[in-house]
């Protein structure tokens, strides 16, 4: 079997075409490569970069003295499938990454019939929220629990109970923009006060990890006040 493999090119071209012949272990005779030879030069007058296989298979012919030959030609490149689809596709799928659903996208919180107290704690982790119906007995321990957890407790309002827009109203008047949460280091020296101890004093720009925010936003769109609110104004 002779095997003629190249990428036949225009007639002039075409004694740079490497041709392989081979016969399973014997030399074929001359007449075999001299025909492998013709064929390609056959294929390159007739289409310039085609890219053929030529198959000679040599064998006994019915006639006594006589040589047969079986002829196959392929087109390499219209049976070989181009080797960038498949990985494309593969890069595709892999790539692929389901879309959010809406579920996962908490829903906004309407404010409009909550007073700020209520709007404040709609505003807390459902874990958090559980402490405003805690019993009183068991608030300390669930709160230290919930710290323990990652959760920021702020413990006048959460744990004692203070009025959680009076709270965050008092703490801005007195210069604070954060305080620690439960079981973090207390502030040694507030905003404001004269630091004759020679102790850390308030940073009101660096606020440490997981301390609480001194602010009021969450009463903006709520309605109606909490009774505590109202006694500070009227005093």
């Amino acid at each position: 079997m002779v095997n003629a493999t190249g990428n036949v090119q225009s007639a002039a071209t075409l004694g740079l075409v490497p041709t392989t012949v081979t016969n399973s272990g014997t030399t074929l005779d001359s007449f075999a490569q001299q025909l492998s030879t013709a064929l390609q030069q056959y294929f390159g007058q007739i289409e310039s970069g085609a890219n053929v296989q030529i198959d000679i298979q040599g064998g006994s012919s019915q006639t006594s003295g006589d040589r047969q030959f079986t002829v196959t030609v392929r087109d390499v490149a219209a049976s070989d499938p181009p080797p960038s689809t498949a990985p494309a596709a593969t890069a595709l799928a892999t790539s692929t990454d389901p879309a959010p659903s809406s579920s996962d996208t908490p829903a906004a919180i309407d404010k409009s019939n909550m007073t700020p107290t209520d709007a404040y704690w709609a505003d807390q982790p459902a874990a958090v929220q559980a402490l405003r119906d805690c019993p009183n007995d068991e608030k300390f321990s669930m709160a230290q629990d919930l710290a323990k957890q990652g959760y920021a407790i702020d413990m006048p309002i959460m744990v004692w109970g203070w009025d959680p827009l009076v709270t965050m109203t008092l703490r801005q008047q007195e210069g604070y923009t954060w305080v620690p949460s439960a079981f973090q280091p207390n502030i040694p020296i507030g905003p404001g006060i004269t630091n004759v101890w020679n102790l850390p004093g308030y940073d009101p720009n660096n606020p440490p990890p997981g301390s609480i925010k001194v602010s009021t936003d969450f009463a903006i769109g709520s309605n109606g006040q909490d009774p505590w609110m109202k006694t500070v104004q009227a005093s």
